[in-house]
Formats: structure tokens, sequence, C-alpha cells
């Protein structure tokens, strides 16, 4: 399952350089590439951020975390408005998110645990909501809510770079968590909802077959039918002619 999976992504990414080795400008080119480079800068994140945050740069790296969580808002819309979205964008996009937000939560781990405890745990379940969607072929895509949830959450991860991972609003860490609780039910409910679809019309092929099956046998009882018809107009015929033939020579 994972290989495939891996192998569906490695495919995606060929038909999108694909696309842009088709790009009959170097502009267009460049507008099919700037969107995902703005994905995978958030892959990067965690190495430019976790220096900054261990040498006591608190703002340093709370300015840095804000800028490349704006990128999550940047890159869909240049996507759509380029016209240069893909299933490898997609897919991409989806990874970035969960590598950027598990990246910049680890020093708040280290510092202050049991105040971001639940919020690393809920991202993890949806992460992995999302990850057995997509393994399974049901081609995960973020909502209106989870991408609410994860601008807020982000929010809350700058703040706390910003307060060095102390005096936390409880509120805000509530918000956040029953975002991404409500996040978490909604992706499992569309992902069991295409679970039902499939099955649903994996049921019906046995019945496509079936019916296929029985189509074939009327077409062969019909062909019979008519042969049988042939085989007997021919005997027929030659009955006739034999008379006519007797008939001619008794004459």
């Amino acid at each position: 399952m994972i290989k495939n999976a891996i192998s569906e992504f490695k495919k995606d990414k060929k038909e999108f350089q694909k696309k842009i080795n088709q790009a009959k400008s170097k502009k267009e080119k460049i507008k099919l590439m700037i969107p995902n480079i703005l994905t995978k800068s958030r892959i990067l994140a965690p190495v430019i951020i976790l220096p900054s945050f261990v040498f006591g740069n608190f703002i340093g790296a709370a300015i840095i975390a804000g800028i490349l969580g704006l990128t999550d808002c940047f890159d869909g819309f240049l996507a759509r408005k380029w016209h240069a979205t893909s299933k490898y964008g997609q897919k991409l996009d989806a990874i970035s998110d969960k590598l950027f937000a598990v990246g910049i939560s680890i020093p708040i781990l280290l510092t202050n645990p049991l105040m971001i405890i639940s919020t690393i745990i809920l991202e993890f379940v949806i992460g992995y909501i999302n990850t057995k969607s997509y393994l399974k072929n049901n081609n995960p895509k973020s909502t209106l809510l989870g991408k609410f949830k994860t601008t807020l959450l982000y929010i809350l991860l700058c703040y706390t770079y910003l307060k060095s991972a102390v005096n936390i609003p409880i509120i805000l860490i509530g918000l956040t968590n029953i975002l991404q609780f409500a996040t978490a039910i909604e992706y499992y409910k569309i992902d069991l909802k295409k679970d039902k679809k499939k099955s649903v019309i994996v049921k019906n092929i046995p019945d496509k077959e079936q019916n296929k099956s029985e189509n074939y046998e009327k077409i062969n009882k019909i062909r019979q039918e008519i042969n049988e018809y042939k085989h007997l107009k021919e005997s027929l015929l030659s009955n006739e002619e034999e008379k006519i033939k007797t008939m001619n020579k008794t004459l």
C-alpha cells in the first residue's frame, strides 16, 4: 500500500514536470514552479527555526514561522490564479503542512510539553487520518474548517515562540484543540463516506458482470436459432429442388 502511494506520488510529480516542460515561455514555467516552491519552503522551516529557538532568538524564530506559515495561504491562491494546480501540488501541500507543524512544535515540547502536548497529539491524529485516506487512494483534501484550524495552529505556535513557551493563554490552546478535534472528525467522516462509495461500486460490479453473462447467453441462443433456421431453410430448398428434378424427369 505504501509502495503504491509512493509510486503514485512519483507519477504525479513526473506529470507535473511534463507540464512545466511543455510551457511555452520561461515566464509561464516560473509561474508553474512558484506555488510548489512556496509549499516546499515549509518542509525546510524546522532547519531554520530550531537553531534560532535553541540560541534564544525567540522573536526571530516566531517571525520566520509566521512568514513560512503565510506561504500556506499564498501557494494555493497562486496555483489557482496561474493555473498551476496539480495532484502533485495537493499531495506536497498536505505533507509539508504536517512536517511544518510537527517540526516547529519540537522546541515547545522540549520547554513546556504539558502546555502543548494535546495540540501535538491531535495534529498527529489528523495526520494519521489523512495518511490512511491517502494510502487508500481516497484523495484527501483540505476543507475550510481544516484551513481555519491550520491558521489558528500557526498563530498558537508563533505566539508560543514569542512567549518562550510560557504563559500561553489556555483559551488559545483550548480553541485550537476544539478546531483540531472537529477537523479530525470531519476528515474521518469524509474518508468513511469515500470508503462506502467504493464498496457500493464494488458491489455493483458482479451485477454488471452477471448482466453481461446473461446477455451473452441470450445472443448465443439467438445465434443458434438463426443457424437452425438456416439449416432448415437449406434442407427445405434441397428437398424442393429434388422434387422439381424428379418431376422434370417424369415429364
